[in-house]
């Protein structure tokens, strides 16, 4: 019997039934695999497509929310931008928004898309305060307020470093006042701009409280400090000067005291402030005359032209302030407050108008030292420097 035959007796006896029935489990097997892979190919691309036509409705109903809020959703991406969903981010909720007014919050803002898909917001890129009222010169009040105090500490760093700065500069007077122009052409910029715009109103007590700190610094240094420092300087203070800042520092101090309690008085607080922007102009002469630059045609054209028309603007800015003031105060007073408080606000609107008087005095001087420039520029005069001296005292 050849080997043939003996396989054949073999399997036909049923001693190669195990064999033979492993390899047909093995192939079965094999196919099931293969038939498995086959329909989980499809189901992963069944849900691929899912997928992309959720994200596409999603898209499309973020375009439609930032369209209804007036934003441009494709107005910043370049051509052939492939859109990408950003991913979900938790504590986003519907929250509806006003008529002709869309309101954003980090924690209350969806869109849904239509059609079962939805597409969530992400984080708004800028965030906004929402000041009150009307915002016709953007009266209201900002949300949270910034603590009392940290002005006043902003007030005494800056006596601190005058201070120091004046200890070993070898010209003290330019030193401390171009320390003090900067600061206060700044403080009166920003007061200006709150004054302005609504979303600066929850700063406005904050720079009122700065500006009568401020104030209150230049007292201090200019009448006892600066002597005690340099007491070959022999600083001297003007009564103009000393009247202006007293009845600016009673006027911001009660500003900032009836900010809570007569609306309307954070406005006039920091339009006032807002004058001080005028401040580079006086060092800038008072420099050009201890210079002697003064008698270049330049420089004289420039402050000729700068000096009068700033102070002017100061004194007009400065007497509708006050104006403002009588009215905010009339709607105080119509609410019967105590009598302590009405004595208060009377004194503060008498505060604001001496502070426009001294602007109205400034300016007449002002104006009549120009006019003699001019007068004898026409007429060929030698411009006399001891008047100037004088102006600078």
């Amino acid at each position: 019997m050849n080997r043939t035959n003996v396989s054949r007796v073999r399997l036909a006896s049923g001693i190669g039934m195990p064999t033979c029935f492993l390899l047909r489990k093995c192939t079965r097997s094999q196919t099931q695999v293969k038939v498995k892979a086959k329909r989980g190919g499809v189901g992963l691309n069944i849900r691929r497509k899912t997928q992309q036509a959720l994200r596409l409705r999603g898209t499309h109903a973020r375009a439609q929310a930032y369209e209804s809020l007036g934003g441009s959703p494709s107005g910043s991406r370049k051509p052939g931008h492939r859109n990408r969903t950003r991913p979900l981010s938790r504590g986003w909720s519907k929250k509806s928004t006003t008529a002709g007014a869309a309101v954003v919050s980090p924690s209350t803002c969806t869109c849904s898309g239509g059609g079962g898909g939805g597409g969530r917001l992400p984080p708004p890129r800028a965030t906004a305060f929402s000041g009150g009222g009307d915002g016709g010169e953007g009266d209201g009040d900002g949300g949270g307020k910034v603590p009392l105090g940290y002005a006043s500490f902003l007030a005494l760093i800056l006596l601190t470093s005058k201070s120091l700065v004046c200890w070993c500069a070898s010209d003290p007077e330019t030193a401390f006042m171009s320390i003090d122009l900067g600061f206060l052409t700044f403080l009166g910029w920003l007061c200006l701009f709150a004054f302005r715009t609504a979303p600066l109103a929850v700063i406005r007590p904050f720079l009122i409280e700065l500006g009568s700190a401020i104030i209150m610094e230049e007292m201090l240094f200019s009448m006892v400090l600066v002597n005690k420092i340099r007491p070959e300087l022999d600083h001297k203070i003007t009564k103009d000067f000393l009247v202006h800042h007293i009845a600016s520092g009673i006027m911001g101090w009660l500003a900032l005291y009836f900010c809570s309690r007569a609306p309307g008085t954070d406005m006039v607080g920091v339009g006032v402030v807002g004058t001080e922007v005028t401040t580079f102009l006086p060092v800038a002469f008072r420099e050009s005359v201890r210079s002697k630059k003064i008698k270049e045609s330049g420089i004289s054209a420039v402050l000729g032209v700068l000096f009068p028309l700033a102070f002017c603007w100061r004194t007009y800015w400065s007497s509708k302030m006050w104006l403002r003031l009588l009215s905010v105060g009339r709607n105080y007073i119509a609410t019967n407050p105590p009598v302590f408080q009405q004595f208060l606000w009377r004194t503060g609107e008498a505060s604001v108008l001496t502070v426009v008087g001294s602007n109205v005095v400034w300016t007449y001087r002002i104006l009549r030292g120009s006019l003699k420039i001019v007068m004898k520029n026409i007429t060929g005069k030698k411009l006399d420097e001891k008047h100037f001296q004088k102006e600078i005292r």
